[in-house]
């Protein structure tokens, strides 16, 4: 019996799981034929669509063509109307007017003219009628697509509601079936468990066996499951394990091939270095073998020198040559004007003396340029040795590229020295205990300080020292010794020795006499 309520449970399980796959079955089928006919719908209208394109298109063709034939043709003759004839005369204006021609004209030039306008008037009746005919044809058609276009959409639009409307019938009615179905089922279930429940009380035995006998089945159930549970969540961890390895393994290669690249890098960047070092200590080197091979700043300074000297000795003999050439001259000329100042014939001296002063200038603007041209080369001789001594004391100790170097300790502005160890303590003398009773105190008298003038100096200390016998000699604060920087001041005994020859400035007064003394009254002497 209880086989076979459990044979029925299956059986009904079944039967119930069979259902829902084809409710799910159906239902899958109903949405594919949904989207079919969906996508059908949407290709239709896209042909339709196309196809009103292309005839549009056509339409427009067979306008452009109809136009450009029309314009093509050439514009009628405007009818001749004479002015004041009424739209009802004009039969009988016409007629006068053929009748004047008619007149007026030959026969058969009239009859030429006449038969030319109504074959012309014949042909564009024709051709007008028969481009009209084609317009009102492409409009009727034009007309019946658009009309055959909204009855074949509206068609579609019908069909596409109807089908949608049976689809939601179908599945309301579907659903309403499931639902009666699975409370079919419920009650039949209901049913089911009622009678288990009666036949339980009456087998209340072989129900205790049974439950023994499920309760056994359960807890091997129950551990199976527990046992699939682990291995389920084992592989899980398994499979986050892996998959969290795998992304560390992706990120450590990452990090090999990105540290890789850097060492890459890095070693580039160093060997780079190796060879900017290289290449500046060989630049270095050669520069110290070029600087070897130079004067120092002492020889250079001993050359100025000695040019500066010879300038000197230069400037002085051309100063004495010029000055004893002037003299010469000058007393060439006076004794020349004295032996001819009494001849019978008139020159006038002053511009010989004129002549004689434009020459003699020329000379002395030459030899003033070279003078000025050698104390320009002596000042930019000069200046190089100021900026050699300016780059000196740059790379020199304590200069700008070597601004942490100090003078050794005890060195002039250098940090003071170190203080010698203080010599041992001699043993302190044995006091002897201090006698009872009253004794004399002596008083220290207050020390007196002479801000008016310093005290005189010490006599030399004994071998012994002040403190007695024993104790070494005082050390003198060497800080003392050292003057600082700031107050430095130069040595009087050092000054530079003035030069051999002092220099002069000669400049002429504001009216000048003359080069050689004051000038004579124009014109001749004897005047």
């Amino acid at each position: 019996m209880e086989h076979q309520l459990a044979e029925a449970v299956d059986t009904t399980r079944q039967g119930e799981e069979q259902r829902d796959h084809a409710a799910h079955a159906a239902e899958e089928q109903r949405e594919q034929e949904f989207r079919q006919h969906e996508e059908d719908r949407n290709r239709i209208f896209l042909e339709n669509e196309d196809r009103r394109n292309i005839q549009a298109q056509e339409t427009q063709r067979v306008m452009e063509e109809a136009e450009a034939r029309l314009a093509a043709l050439p514009p009628p003759r405007e009818p001749s109307i004479r002015h004041g004839v009424l739209p009802g005369e004009e039969g009988e204006a016409g007629e006068l007017l053929e009748t004047q021609t008619l007149q007026e004209r030959p026969s058969d030039v009239q009859s030429i003219a006449e038969s030319v306008r109504r074959s012309y008037q014949d042909a564009a009746d024709r051709h007008a009628k028969e481009i009209r005919e084609v317009i009102d044809m492409e409009r009727e058609d034009h007309a019946r697509e658009r009309e055959a276009e909204a009855i074949e959409r509206s068609r579609l639009q019908a069909e596409a509601d109807a089908a949608r409307f049976t689809l939601d019938e179908q599945r309301d009615n579907r659903i309403k079936e499931l639902e009666e179905e699975v409370a079919r089922l419920r009650e039949e279930l209901e049913t089911e468990k009622a009678s288990k429940t009666m036949q339980e009380m009456d087998l209340e035995n072989k129900e205790q066996e049974r439950h023994e006998r499920e309760e056994r089945d359960e807890g091997f159930r129950a551990q199976l499951s527990d046992i699939t549970n682990l291995v389920n969540d084992q592989r899980a961890i398994m499979d986050e394990k892996k998959r969290v390895c795998d992304e560390r393994w992706v990120l450590k290669e990452e990090r090999r091939r990105e540290k890789d690249a850097y060492a890459i890098e890095t070693r580039d960047m160093v060997s780079q270095l190796y060879a900017m070092v290289q290449e500046e200590i060989h630049k270095k080197d050669e520069r110290r073998e070029a600087k070897a091979g130079q004067p120092g700043p002492q020889e250079i300074i001993a050359e100025l020198s000695r040019q500066n000297q010879e300038l000197k000795e230069l400037l002085q003999s051309v100063s004495d040559a010029w000055r004893e050439d002037c003299e010469r001259h000058h007393i060439e000329t006076i004794n020349t004007v004295r032996e001819t100042a009494h001849e019978q014939v008139p020159f006038n001296v002053q511009g010989y003396l004129d002549e004689f002063s434009k020459a003699l200038a020329a000379e002395v603007r030459m030899l003033l340029g070279e003078v000025g041209k050698l104390r320009e080369e002596r000042r930019g001789l000069l200046h190089e040795i100021g900026y050699l001594f300016c780059i000196r004391s740059k790379y020199g100790p304590g200069g700008e590229f070597e601004g942490d170097w100090k003078p050794a300790p005890g060195m002039p502005g250098g940090p003071p020295a170190e203080e010698p160890p203080p010599p041992p303590e001699p043993p302190a003398p044995e006091v002897p205990q201090a006698r009872p009773g009253w004794r004399q105190v002596t008083q220290r008298s207050r020390r007196t300080r002479r801000r008016e003038a310093a005290p005189p100096a010490a006599p030399p200390p004994p071998p012994g020292g002040p403190g007695g016998p024993g104790l070494p000699p005082p050390v003198m604060d060497p800080r003392r010794q050292v003057h600082s920087w700031a107050t430095w001041q130069p040595n009087p005994d050092l000054q530079p020795s003035p030069p051999s020859h002092e220099p002069t400035l000669l400049v002429p007064d504001q009216s000048s006499p003359g080069l050689f003394g004051p000038r004579t009254p124009r014109g001749s002497v004897h005047g």
